[in-house]
């Protein structure tokens, strides 16, 4: 093999010690973590046969993998002794190979993976506790490892609790920010002027982002939701919520079950790049119910209600149902309808991998001082907008619901009098 010269911070040389087990490499934007365990992987893959397993809890498509950014580092460096293919990466002189999984609701998969030498979670502040617990036993190859990059998200990340809060033997820690890339020149003027606006100018974000503090658990909007396994037979499809997205945000759409006094969610699509048309067909296919989509659209509404599908707008307009505040902005209607989903008992099946991801990361917006704001951030919440106008258009009922369930109850003593008394 043609001898490359691959340059790794010094800061990541321990990465090459043979004394751990696992390790967590974390920290903020442009902390050169992910970049540099992709270097440390191609290398280990050149030096002997390796096979290396790249995770994340969330990968529909190899183009949600890491990939992409182990071709462009082949390329970079011209390795021509790796074949990269569409879906693999395989070292043609030794036979190292690189195969990319995703560990949320595929844990008969992931079990069936032999001979793993090091497995590499990236993003991994998104990843379950359960699917760790499969993943650890997995990886059982003498002298096997596996490496979690990520950014904190929340103070309870399952990884970060496990490898740093409450520690594991011959782990590995690796904490880095953004002054790595500055030390070695590897900033870019552009990136570095948006963290000083940032530091500036809005505090909160700078402490997250770019120095990796996680969120306070306040800032989660949904809590408690379970995941279950698949929609009971008894329970009834209620209502059909979509949020229309094309070309920089998906088109989510959302069935909604009823099921013991609290609703059942089920993901059905989130997908860029859908035409109206192609929705209509989709929606033609699933079962007959009522679909509430973002009035913003009407004239996509009116498209699709052509094609024959039963669809109508969410109402977002001043409306007041029985023992309900008066609504005004969209502001104030967004941060109501998110109050009336956080009042039902809420499950998701288990297959719902875009709606459950968006559940996990579905926070509030903060200020510059980091003091929360009643406003959902925009990350992900295509699953939690076509939820929350689904729901919200069962209102009425429910609120019908709660009035009747709260109606006082009349004891009346129906005992026999006695008359001489």
């Amino acid at each position: 093999m043609e001898k490359q010269i691959i340059k790794i911070p010094i800061e990541y040389k321990p990465l090459f010690d043979d004394d751990w087990r696992e390790a967590a490499v974390y920290g903020g934007r442009y902390s050169l973590k992910s970049h540099t365990v992709a270097r440390y992987l191609i290398i280990k893959a050149r030096e002997k046969k390796t096979r290396v397993a790249c995770f994340r809890e969330f990968q529909a498509s190899i183009a949600e993998s890491s990939h992409q950014l182990l071709s462009e580092l082949i390329t970079k460096y011209k390795l021509t002794d790796f074949k990269v293919t569409n879906n693999s990466i395989i070292n043609t002189i030794n036979g190292s190979d690189f195969i990319f999984k995703g560990l949320w609701n595929n844990e008969q998969s992931i079990k069936s993976i032999e001979g793993i030498d090091i497995a590499w979670v990236e993003e991994a502040q998104t990843v379950s506790k359960k699917s760790i617990e499969v993943l650890t036993p997995t990886v059982r190859k003498p002298n096997s490892r596996i490496v979690y990059t990520y950014n904190r998200l929340l103070e309870e990340d399952p990884v970060h609790t496990r490898l740093v809060l409450e520690g594991r033997p011959n782990t590995l820690i690796i904490n880095e920010n953004y002054d790595i890339a500055i030390k070695y020149d590897m900033m870019p003027d552009v990136i570095l002027n948006e963290i000083e606006d940032d530091k500036k100018n809005r505090p909160g974000l700078y402490m997250h982002k770019w120095m990796g503090e996680p969120h306070s658990m306040e800032l989660k909007i949904y809590k408690d939701w379970a995941i279950i396994d698949e929609i009971p037979h008894e329970a009834r499809l209620e209502r059909r919520g979509l949020d229309f997205g094309y070309t920089n945000d998906p088109t989510a759409i959302i069935d909604i079950y009823k099921h013991n006094n609290g609703y059942i969610l089920d993901e059905v699509l989130c997908r860029k790049g859908m035409l109206n048309k192609d929705i209509a067909d989709i929606i033609k296919n699933l079962d007959n119910c009522l679909t509430v989509a973002d009035s913003a659209e009407p004239k996509s509404i009116d498209e699709i209600k052509s094609y024959g599908i039963n669809i109508i707008g969410a109402k977002k307009q001043k409306k007041k149902f029985a023992g309900m505040p008066q609504l005004g902005t969209n502001e104030s209607y967004v941060k109501w309808s998110i109050g009336i989903v956080q009042e039902q008992r809420i499950s998701m099946t288990k297959r719902s991998l875009n709606l459950i991801k968006a559940y996990r990361n579905y926070l509030w917006q903060t200020d510059k001082e980091g003091k929360v704001l009643n406003a959902p951030d925009h990350y992900l919440s295509d699953c939690m907008d076509a939820v929350r106008y689904g729901i919200v258009s069962l209102a009425p009922i429910i609120n019908k619901q709660d009035f009747l369930n709260n109606i006082p109850i009349i004891i009346r003593d129906t005992e026999e009098k006695n008359p001489a008394r």
